[in-house]
């Protein structure tokens, strides 16, 4: 029962509240009327009621009011722990993790719907846990771990769909819609956009333009398959919908400038500038800072379409400044390669920007998945100690109604021998207890160990994908770069396929990259069929591109191509970093490479007569460590001589038995 002062209390809190919530007041004043009630609950005896009281709040705090804030929701976790209210502390946790997302804090933000989930689903409350799955989802799709966010999305709908949550189950399919577009699967997208409409035309009070949100959506999906014809219906679809220009000025803003670029992709210009001044117009009228660059961007591919450049350029700036004051990131890196394509005087600045951009964009999402990869770890970890604690107190259960059977079983025979079953049955306990603690410790054991290997085996990959990324992909961007930086200023029929040359080069890059991060390259390994021919047009393209005079001296007798992929990928990346540093660095004319074999074992020497350095005084860069790490996971050895003046030589030795074989030799002859 609640005391009578409690009550009393109560009441001249929730006065307090009252009085904060009206709009008229400034927000010093509201939070000074917030304050006073906080610390009037304070002394509410009632746990139960200072709860209740302590959750309505929460919900009135400004948001930029993060101190108070935390410091109530604090108070608040702190009281539901000591009362057992799970309840109570799962609805803090998600009021946590609310207010860390209107503050952009997303790793918080996710470990407080984390930790609500986890509750709301020991409750056995399924919508509030599918609400939390969301939520988290949500967070991963912003950060681009678009993997993750379907997979927790998934769960979400697998506890709605049950419950006929059917604007939860919209969002939902919305959501896994993104993810699939984003990752390339755009027919798995359309289908996910006509589940999303299924779920939403069965809500009896639906914003009718969601539907037109979700056309134009598809219209999206549709530009990236190529099908502009198709999208140009979608658009225009909603474009001739009643009302939308005086009910959804947003949308009739964004529906223009669609039709607009897909115009342009149609190559029909007709009507299109008058499509983009219009959008423009509207989005300028309501403030859409991040609407105005994507119109401006499509005026500025307007211009360049009718090429008429120098206006280009100024539409593709004016984007540009919209872009950073909307904080469009997205617009930014696209509007960067736009202007490094055609504004040749500015190329090298945009290019610089946008790669400094990227890495910032990638460093930042790499580090906030890593983040959600490690709270996700700790909650299965956490399921699985509670599922394997529930089958123990399942199994002791069990054992004490056995025993308590033949406990009065024996009771019935006589006291006598109902005290040794007893003491019996204590003594066996004991033992389970002893044998279940020592079990405990050996699975605790195990998983250390399985951690320890889970960690080396990520760092392991880490360092293969750092490798292959600097000995090839950047190697090979170079190689297009220095051609491309050759033809700058040339015309004619021979430079623009030289540049179509370099262009399929980049195009190898992309290729490389996809490999790797699709974790492919031991495959990839295996299909370096003609070895020789693969160096000698590694030399050959730099002797076009660098001026640099290659040459390469084999045995025509030994069959190179039997060499295992591993040994052959990994001395090709060797030889191309050497020949990296040669053009780079050595300001040298002459490059060599000699293969030679000694009995079971093949001699690599490779060098430059260029200006040389002091190995005592020059620090290793990363090319020269990641040869150390090719040529030791080869069981190999190498050595380096290079003297101030006296060129560089790099000498590796690598023995034969890795190789693949017919017969017992190592290396076959011809």
């Amino acid at each position: 029962m609640v005391p009578k002062e409690d009550i009393a209390l109560q009441k001249e809190v929730e006065a307090k509240i009252k009085s904060a919530i009206n709009d008229s007041l400034s927000y010093l004043q509201k939070k000074a009327d917030l304050q006073n009630a906080f610390d009037l609950l304070s002394t509410i005896k009632s746990d139960s009621l200072q709860l209740r009281l302590l959750s309505n709040l929460s919900y009135y705090i400004e948001p930029q009011d993060s101190a108070f804030f935390r410091e109530v929701n604090a108070t608040t976790r702190h009281l539901a722990i000591k009362s057992k209210d799970s309840l109570a502390l799962a609805n803090a946790y998600w009021d946590l993790g609310f207010h860390y997302s209107r503050n952009s804090s997303k790793d918080s933000s996710f470990y407080s719907y984390s930790e609500a989930q986890k509750i709301y689903e020991e409750l056995g409350n399924k919508f509030l846990s599918a609400r939390m799955y969301y939520n988290m989802a949500r967070h991963q799709q912003e950060i681009r771990d678009y993997v993750g966010s379907e997979a927790n999305t998934i769960a979400a709908i697998e506890r709605l769909k049950p419950l006929k949550k059917y604007r939860e189950l919209y969002n939902s399919y919305n959501t896994l819609a993104i993810n699939s577009q984003a990752l390339g699967e755009y027919d798995q997208a359309i289908k996910y956009y006509d589940q999303a409409l299924f779920f939403l035309q069965k809500i009896e009070d639906h914003d009718y333009y969601l539907i037109l949100e979700n056309i134009n959506n598809r219209g999206m999906v549709y530009i990236d398959l190529g099908d502009y014809h198709k999208a140009l219906e979608n658009f225009e679809d909603n474009l001739n919908q009643r009302n939308i220009l005086s009910e959804n000025t947003t949308l009739y803003a964004k529906t223009l400038n669609n039709i607009a670029t897909t115009k342009i992709k149609l190559n029909d210009t007709l009507g299109v500038n008058k499509l983009i001044e219009e959008s423009i117009l509207l989005r300028d009228s309501i403030q859409d800072k991040r609407g105005l660059a994507s119109s401006y961007f499509a005026k500025a591919e307007y211009h360049l379409f009718n090429k008429d450049t120098l206006k280009a350029i100024g539409s593709a700036e004016r984007a540009i400044a919209l872009a950073k004051e909307s904080l469009s990131n997205e617009r930014l890196l696209e509007t960067y390669t736009f202007l490094a394509k055609i504004d040749n005087k500015n190329a090298s600045k945009y290019a610089q920007k946008y790669i400094a951009l990227n890495d910032s964009i990638v460093m930042e999402e790499r580090q906030a998945r890593n983040k959600f990869a490690r709270i996700r770890f700790e909650t299965d970890e956490f399921i699985a100690q509670n599922e394997q604690l529930e089958e123990e107190t399942a199994i002791l259960a069990k054992q004490k109604q056995i025993w308590s059977g033949v406990a009065l079983g024996f009771f019935l025979l006589g006291i006598s021998v109902y005290t040794i079953i007893n003491q019996r049955a204590k003594n066996q306990k004991l033992m389970f207890a002893q044998q279940q603690q020592a079990n405990n410790q050996e699975i605790f054991n195990l998983m250390l160990t399985q951690k320890q290997k889970v960690d080396e085996v990520k760092r392991l990959e880490q360092k293969r994908i750092s490798e292959e990324l600097h000995d090839g992909v950047l190697g090979k961007m170079l190689g297009a770069r220095m051609v491309l930086t050759g033809l700058n200023k040339k015309t004619g029929q021979e430079a623009i396929e030289a540049r179509m040359e370099a262009i399929k080069a980049l195009k190898n890059v992309e290729e490389e990259v996809r490999s790797i991060s699709h974790e492919l390259s031991h495959s990839a390994y295996q299909k370096i069929n003609n070895f020789i021919n693969s160096v000698e047009d590694l030399l050959g393209s730099a002797k076009e591109n660098s001026k640099l005079i290659t040459t390469f001296n084999y045995d025509e007798d030994e069959d190179y191509d039997a060499l295992k992929g591993e040994i052959k990928i990994n001395l090709y990346r060797m030889i191309q970093e050497c020949l990296q540093n040669a053009i780079k660095h050595s300001h040298g004319k002459n490059f060599f490479v000699d293969f030679q074999r000694f009995d079971n074992t093949l001699k690599v020497a490779m060098g430059d007569d260029g200006m040389g350095f002091d190995m005592e005084r020059e620090r290793k860069g990363i090319g020269m460590r990641n040869i150390s790490s090719r040529i030791e996971k080869l069981n190999g050895t190498w050595q380096m001589q290079s003297e101030p003046q006296g060129g560089t030589t790099i000498t590796l030795e690598i023995p034969l038995h890795f190789m693949d074989s017919n017969t017992n030799t190592a290396l076959q002859r011809v």
